[in-house]
C-alpha cells in the first residue's frame, strides 16, 4: 500500500512566489527524486500543482532543503535560501523574484 510518505512532495509546505517564509523553519526532504547538481546523489524534489511548480533542493545532503524556487502559472517566480547563523538561529532569505514574459 502506498502512503503519503512514499510520494515525494506531499509533506512539503505549499508556498507561492509572494510567500514570506520568515516563520517556516527547516524543511525536511524525505525522498529526493532528482539530482540537480549532477553529482550522482538525489538532492531535489519538484512538486507541481494547478497554480505553481516548486523545486526544493538539499545542496549539502543533510536531509533539509537549502534552496526553494517557485514558478507560478502566471509567470511570477521567487527563490529563497535557508541561512544558518552563528548564534544558532536560522531563516529563509529571498534571493530572487520577478515575472517571466513580456
Amino acid at each position: 500500500m502506498v502512503t503519503s510518505g512514499d510520494l515525494p512532495g506531499l509533506d512539503l509546505p505549499h508556498i507561492d512566489a509572494h510567500s514570506e517564509l520568515g516563520g517556516l523553519g527547516a524543511v525536511e526532504l524525505h525522498h529526493p527524486t532528482q539530482d540537480i547538481d549532477g553529482d550522482g546523489l538525489l538532492d531535489s524534489v519538484t512538486t507541481t500543482g494547478d497554480q505553481a511548480m516548486q523545486v526544493w533542493t538539499d545542496i549539502d545532503h543533510d536531509g533539509y532543503a537549502d534552496h526553494v524556487k517557485v514558478v507560478e502559472k502566471d509567470g511570477d517566480y521567487a527563490a529563497w535560501e535557508f541561512h544558518h547563523r552563528p548564534d544558532g538561529t536560522s531563516e529563509w532569505v529571498r534571493t530572487d523574484r520577478g515575472h517571466l514574459g513580456n
